[in-house]
């Protein structure tokens, strides 16, 4: 079953495939999110200090990483649709062992193979988009599909924390498992292939001479090396918060969910209106508004952890910030990124999630480095080095006529 053409598409038929490719890329950020607040519980029942739990999250990012240096070139070979059905597979089975596991280190080996899975939807969902819709509509449909995206980290954190105390943190994992089984069968009924594979060597010298080939062309690394560094501080929020609001600040862990709801609001409402601003308006002015604004936002959250000013009412304001401000930089550094890549979209979509994710990676080890950080200032420093570093890196690439 090969796709037809985008303008043959009805408005029905369109916003399925949107909504089917969103819901692809939900599973990275359940796979983070639902079991955050069970991360202090699981120290505790493994006997083990949070650092060593944390890593948990850098074996997932690892994994996503990794994995998505295999599936790109995968995909542009052989196709699309059975490689996202093969990373769902993959998906329920490292869900499995995270629902099994009984030490740190099977719990960290699980959570590599559920990533390694999980990473299939989100690169070849991208790709999908690219090869589906004209290049100037990706931006605006990476950021339509960003709504359904941002419904995780407004819903997952509170739905953890409430199911933690009542069926214990290993239902967190086969709640993931069941729900990547179902979008198995959507997926086998309601995707169809949209590209139809090549003959392109998968020889591994050639795979990194090709990713060498788009890494090394501006027109791709100006973006995407500002959102990678700035998403960076949004991994290390991820792996750092919940000791910050469970352990420093002392709220229970059914009610973590409610100093993520904002960042949750807040991801879907600028994720909606980069789509509209990306109707009829460049992308670039708004990506770098929104670098400028995480820069701000990291130094002012740096500041009110280390004067300890308003307590945690006062990192509120600053996370809430920097979150939102990611459902502007991703989709527009996605677009802008992959706009001149159609014939190699499923490797610039993998490169894309191996620099986010890579550094993802990184910036949740550097978080987790810190074995039981008595404030909030090395989650906070980290979260303003890396916001600073973005907006930097990206006025440094623009080309001189645009400076």
């Amino acid at each position: 079953m090969v796709a037809v053409p985008s303008d043959s598409f009805s408005r029905t038929r369109r916003i399925e495939l949107i909504a089917l490719f969103g819901l692809l890329t939900v599973f990275t950020p359940i796979g983070i999110d639902l079991y955050l607040p069970a991360l202090p519980t699981i120290a505790r029942e493994f006997h083990a200090p949070i650092a060593s739990i944390e890593h948990s999250l850098a074996a997932f990012f690892l994994g996503l990483c990794l994995g998505q240096v295999m599936i790109g070139p995968l995909s542009d070979r052989f196709g699309r649709r059975w490689p996202i059905l093969i990373g769902l597979g993959l998906y329920v089975l490292g869900a499995t062992g995270c629902a099994l596991a009984r030490d740190p280190f099977t719990l960290d080996a699980a959570r590599f193979v559920e990533a390694v899975g999980g990473c299939a939807g989100t690169v070849l969902a991208r790709a999908c988009v690219r090869d589906l819709f004209p290049p100037e509509q990706a931006a605006r449909i990476f950021a339509q599909m960003l709504l359904i995206l941002s419904v995780s980290p407004l819903f997952a954190p509170f739905v953890g924390g409430w199911l933690l105390p009542i069926t214990g943190w290993r239902s967190l994992f086969w709640l993931q498992g069941g729900a990547a089984l179902l979008t198995w069968g959507f997926v086998w009924k309601l995707l169809p292939e949209s590209h139809p594979g090549s003959d392109r060597r998968l020889h591994p010298f050639h795979v990194l001479v090709d990713y060498w080939a788009i890494l090394r062309d501006p027109r791709f690394f100006r973006f995407i090396i500002p959102a990678t560094l700035t998403g960076a501080g949004l991994y290390v929020f991820l792996t750092g918060w919940p000791h910050v609001v469970i352990d420093l600040f002392h709220v229970r862990p059914q009610y973590f969910g409610f100093t993520f709801v904002l960042n949750g609001v807040g991801l879907i409402l600028f994720s909606q209106g980069t789509a509209r601003w990306l109707k009829h308006r460049p992308g670039e002015p708004l990506f770098l508004a929104a670098l400028l604004a995480n820069a701000l936002a990291g130094s002012l959250a740096l500041l009110f952890g280390f004067t300890g000013w308003a307590g945690l009412l006062g990192l509120l304001p600053w996370t809430f910030v920097y979150c939102s401000m990611i459902g502007v930089i991703n989709p527009t550094a996605a677009g802008l990124a992959m706009r001149d890549f159609g014939h190699t979209a499923g490797m610039a979509s993998a490169l894309i999630g191996i620099f986010l994710y890579g550094g993802g990676t990184l910036a949740s080890m550097a978080m987790g480095a810190f074995i039981t950080p008595a404030t909030p200032v090395p989650l906070t420093g980290l979260i303003a080095v890396f916001g600073i570093a973005g907006a930097a890196t990206y006025l440094l690439f623009r080309p001189r006529a645009a400076r």
